[in-house]
């Protein structure tokens, strides 16, 4: 992880039933900080509670100085989630971005195996590109 990484953001997981929208308790959800060169590090391991949430999580971001002005580093920190409970197939969402002095929540709808017609690898949800992903030389 970067050491430019100062300030900190929040994220909160949500994990529910796809279809019926039923809170999932003790999933299991991992967090991974994704660094500059693509490579990432394990953060948390937590469950959700019996509401399906993770407690707020303190993740590390840069300061918010990133984002007053262009040609500054990026003004958030990139992060992956995987969220596993057995019977459904697992979710990884990439290169969530958090924030400084933000609370983001990241809704994970879990589809149970049997109605899943492949159970190989997870399902990878992958968040588009946005302006704040093009560095400035």
């Amino acid at each position: 992880m970067s050491n430019q990484n100062t300030s900190t953001g929040y994220l909160v997981v949500s994990v529910s039933t796809a279809r019926t929208a039923i809170p999932l308790e003790n999933a299991l959800v991992t967090v991974y900080s994704i660094s500059d060169t693509g490579s990432s590090e394990l953060i948390y391991n937590v469950r959700t509670n019996r509401s399906g949430q993770t407690a707020p999580l303190p993740l590390p971001a840069p300061p918010i100085s990133n984002s007053l002005s262009p040609n500054q580093p990026f003004p958030y920190a990139r992060y992956s989630v995987r969220v596993d409970y057995d019977g459904f197939y697992p979710v990884t969402s990439s290169d969530l971005t958090i924030f400084p002095d933000i609370v983001a929540t990241l809704p994970v709808f879990l589809v149970p195996l049997e109605e899943f017609q492949n159970t190989g690898e997870p399902q990878v949800r992958n968040f588009p590109n946005h302006g704040l992903n093009t560095a400035k030389e």
